[in-house]
């Protein structure tokens, strides 16, 4: 399908819809929804005892993206690698852990990418995000699967979900956004709700962008050296997602949550940026496809089951048409397909006593027409045994995780099998609700990716799987304080110490595409994360809301004392980061104000000047302003990102666009 067939199969859907959705507006009769009262055996105010960060609705419609990826800067102790552009790779690493340990939830059920580990944010548009909640270890939620406690920590994206009033039929929602350098996204949201019992809704998204950002080029790693002023090329990206949700409420103990996942994308590969090789003509083509189910019945006032299912294809194809080899060219293709099955039991034993029992299994396949090995497999096993104590003031939270894999490729006389134990442990305790304080620990272990094990061009690799351990400690302060409205002032601090043995650093060579792996033998992280949040009503019907992250994170190699890395800081990590976020909102204007600030890091091993990153501090600024008409909700917003036009780079040779501007159209229909 070309693009110009999707741009005119969206003007002609918009077209049709928009006029059926004013009429089916004024022909609606009121139907009562049957009430929701399934529950997780976890209150709201327990987050507040656990190391976590999040973004509420509020603020990510104040903060311009355009993927779930950008939005993820803003969560404290996490790194975001980006490459640069719209379609430059995004993925996230908590407190130095690597991307691999994170495990992305989308609405209940993980998002993998067993190829490379690696989950690619940028596939996430941030049109229809509700919250995003980072978990580090894990949430206290016993109705969460087994993949999710296996994890580090876990990262939730959960998407808006239509609300109807009594009288309400249909919903839409329209978004657009033009800028610099061609970029052009187009959303849309239409929900209906069929009767007392179901709901369902299409969410739809197309971007754009040349990506011929210009950019500093360096002749070297001074700032004495020359340089000279360049265009990006072959940055260019054209993607497409489409999402269709159904909900059933059957009765206030049981519901099913459906789901179908599509995207589509072309883009080209900028190389790294040296001085005689500016050009490139790789091209990636992605393409995921995914079905996934939830089905939850509350047996009794004790007994609550879930199930979750997820079945999943993937397919990319990477081409380098000037490969010197003796086809003249290297078209790789690869194809991913996931089985996936998760079953949930949890108990409330006694009023402040729960438990839960929880299984995975899934089985993984990856076929290539490459010049890597063809074919290889794996098939896991995952399950946890959780107890949970809350009585308000006291929390406690354990769990015993049993992870059993069982790999294969044809390069393999047999299979390799492993089987690991891994403990989890959580106190806290809250005085007053206003101040609390809680510990963790954790012994999590993550298996190589295929790219690792077996597609890795560089050379065949002999991978052990990675051990972490983990300890944290987590305090927060609450204050409700004001006479005009109540206002609210939190703080929270984060201690933690991460060890990691056999550790996996996966780094591109000269592409996005071809990457080298480097192992460490062994890792010790130490850090702090600092979270503040300011909420404050003025007089004049004046909101300021402030929310500030600090992180310090010491990572260093501590393998081979006799090594030139030896108690140095891994690559891409910086010892300083922070943000902030500022808002103003009145009946008149909106206002927003981002600062993301990211120290010096080292793009290798060894912690010398040759290698290192130069700080930067990207400031951005938005002003919106909203307009009534009748039935209709429209707000314009205009954008400027990089408000200093700083130069820099996130990954080494890979710049990052300078100012850029945008302009945002939303129309709701009530």
């Amino acid at each position: 399908m070309t693009k110009k067939i999707l741009f005119v199969f969206v003007l002609l859907f918009f077209n049709i819809s928009l006029p059926l959705l004013a009429q089916e507006k004024d022909s609606i009769n009121s139907i009562l929804l049957n009430e929701v009262k399934i529950t997780d055996f976890l209150a709201k105010d327990t987050i507040s005892k656990q190391s976590s960060s999040s973004l509420d609705k509020s603020t990510i419609e104040k903060i311009t993206s355009s993927s779930v990826g950008e939005l993820a800067k803003y969560i404290a102790g996490l790194t975001v690698r980006d490459y640069g552009g719209l379609g430059g790779l995004k993925t996230i690493s908590v407190r130095g852990l690597g991307s691999n340990h994170s495990a992305i939830v989308y609405d209940g059920i993980s998002v993998t990418d067993f190829q490379t580990g690696q989950v690619d944010l940028s596939k996430f548009s941030s049109n229809n995000i509700k919250e995003i909640n980072l978990f580090n270890g894990q949430s206290y939620s016993l109705l969460q699967t087994a993949r999710a406690l296996s994890s580090s920590n876990v990262f939730i994206i959960e998407t808006l979900n239509p609300q109807f009033d009594s009288l309400q039929k249909m919903k839409a929602e329209l978004k657009t956004s033009y800028g610099s350098f061609n970029y052009a996204n187009l959303g849309l949201n239409v929900a209906y709700r069929i009767n007392k019992i179901w709901t369902t809704w299409l969410d739809f998204d197309v971007q754009n962008s040349a990506g011929n950002y210009p950019y500093l080029l360096r002749y070297g790693y001074n700032e004495t050296d020359s340089t000279s002023k360049e265009i990006r090329k072959n940055s260019d990206y054209f993607g497409v997602r489409g999402e269709w949700n159904g909900f059933a409420s059957f009765n206030s103990k049981t519901d099913l949550k459906l789901k179908a996942y599509y995207f589509y994308s072309e883009r080209g590969l900028p190389m790294s940026t040296t001085l005689y090789y500016l050009n490139s003509s790789q091209r990636l083509w992605d393409e995921n496809f995914f079905l996934q189910a939830s089905f939850t019945h509350k047996i009794n006032n004790r007994l609550t089951y879930r199930t979750n299912a997820k079945t999943l294809y993937s397919y990319s194809h990477f081409l380098d048409p000037k490969t010197l080899n003796v086809l003249g060219y290297q078209s790789d293709k690869y194809y991913q397909r996931e089985y996936y099955l998760n079953n949930i039991f949890s108990l409330r034993i006694t009023d402040k006593l729960s438990s839960s029992f929880t299984n995975d299994f899934i089985y993984n396949n990856l076929n290539t027409s490459s010049s890597f090995y063809s074919k290889a497999d794996r098939t896991s096993s995952i399950s946890a045994l959780s107890l949970l104590y809350d009585n308000s003031k006291l929390i406690i939270n354990t769990n015993v995780l049993h992870y059993v894999v069982s790999d294969y490729s044809n390069r393999d006389i047999k299979r390799k099998i492993q089987n690991y134990f891994s403990p989890y442990f959580s106190v806290g305790y809250t005085w007053n609700n206003i101040f609390s304080l809680s510990a963790f620990f954790k012994d999590s272990f993550r298996m190589p990716s295929f790219n690792d094990l077996y597609f890795n061009r560089v050379s065949p690799s002999i991978l052990k799987p990675e051990q972490t351990q983990q300890w944290n400690i987590h305090s927060a302060f609450t204050l409700n304080f004001g006479s005009y409205k109540t206002s609210l002032l939190t703080i929270s601090l984060d201690c933690y110490y991460n060890n990691v043995r056999n550790k996996i650093v996966a780094v591109p060579q000269r592409n996005l595409f071809v990457w080298s792996i480097i192992n460490f033998g062994e890792v010790n992280i130490k850090g702090l994360d600092m979270q503040t949040s300011f909420r404050f009503y003025l007089p004049l019907s004046i909101d300021l809301n402030i929310r500030t992250t600090y992180s310090f994170q010491r990572a260093i190699d501590v393998s081979n004392p006799i090594s030139n890395s030896y108690k140095q800081q891994i690559p891409y990590t910086p010892l300083h980061s922070g943000t902030l976020f500022l808002n103003i909102t009145h009946p008149f204007m909106d206002f927003s104000y981002t600062i993301n600030f990211v120290g010096k890091r080292y793009a290798l091993a060894e912690n010398i000047d040759r290698n290192m990153l130069k700080a930067y501090m990207d400031h951005s600024i938005t002003f919106s302003k909203d307009f009534n008409f009748n039935k209709t909700k429209i707000n314009i917003g205009l954008s400027c990102l990089n408000l200093l036009a700083e130069q820099y780079e996130v990954v080494r040779n890979y710049p990052m666009p300078q100012r850029q501007f945008r302009i945002n159209l939303k129309m709701y229909l009530k």
